[in-house]
């Protein structure tokens, strides 16, 4: 361990927890706490109740900002990089900066594989939005994630896939990050750990699809 380097462990160990919690574990607590529902009944499905065009398979802001997980999801990953970023390492030395670095890009690498990537009989790939918009701000600071994410919302019209909108915020947290002066290495980092999950999917061949209430009905690029 370089010198003039402390580790805070319970911070440390904090925004890992926050950033590793896998998504796919909320339904547990869920499927405790629901209560039984009758199912939609025969005239509801034939009335297509909720319908959307098959062909499209576009980012549907209403339905994402009525799921209660997408919150949590964003909460916890503002505050699990924030302490990492902020709280979780003090550095003294260019050294100590370094491994700082690699450390917190490790962690976050790990976050991203945990939350996009599941293999459940087969590969898949998942756009965890809010999660993400979460991660973003806590790296790269409260404006720059958040004026990203309200530009990519207004040309979500335009924007055909989950794959896309991933890309599309991406790409637009650069020019906010150099507007709102974002630290320039968690910036990159930020940017390049958000594009790897559009990427892995693209040369897998595989869809990304976002998270849905019943796991096995999330819808494709």
């Amino acid at each position: 361990m370089p010198e003039q380097l402390t580790i805070n462990w319970p911070y440390l160990l904090i925004a890992v927890a926050m950033l590793w919690f896998p998504r796919q574990w909320l339904r547990t607590g869920a499927r405790v706490l629901k209560k039984r529902h009758k199912p939609d009944g025969a005239m509801e499905r034939l009335a297509g109740m909720g319908a959307r065009d098959p062909e499209d398979k576009s980012v549907q802001p209403g339905r994402e900002f009525a799921n209660f997980r997408n919150y949590i999801d964003l909460f916890r990953a503002l505050a699990g990089s924030y302490g990492l970023s902020q709280f979780a390492c003090n550095a003294g030395t260019e050294d100590a900066e370094l491994a700082v670095f690699i450390g917190q890009t490790v962690i976050l690498l790990v976050a991203v594989l945990i939350q996009s990537v599941r293999f459940d009989g087969r590969l898949s790939f998942f756009a965890p939005i809010f999660y993400f918009v979460g991660m973003s701000v806590g790296t790269s600071g409260v404006y720059t994630g958040l004026f990203a994410f309200a530009l990519v919302l207004a040309i979500n019209p335009v924007i055909p896939t989950p794959r896309m909108f991933l890309t599309a915020y991406s790409l637009l947290l650069l020019p906010f990050g150099f507007v709102f002066s974002a630290p320039l290495d968690l910036l990159t980092t930020n940017i390049v750990l958000m594009l790897l999950p559009p990427l892995w999917s693209l040369l897998a061949k595989r869809p990304l699809v976002i998270f849905t209430r019943k796991p096995k009905a999330a819808r494709a690029t």
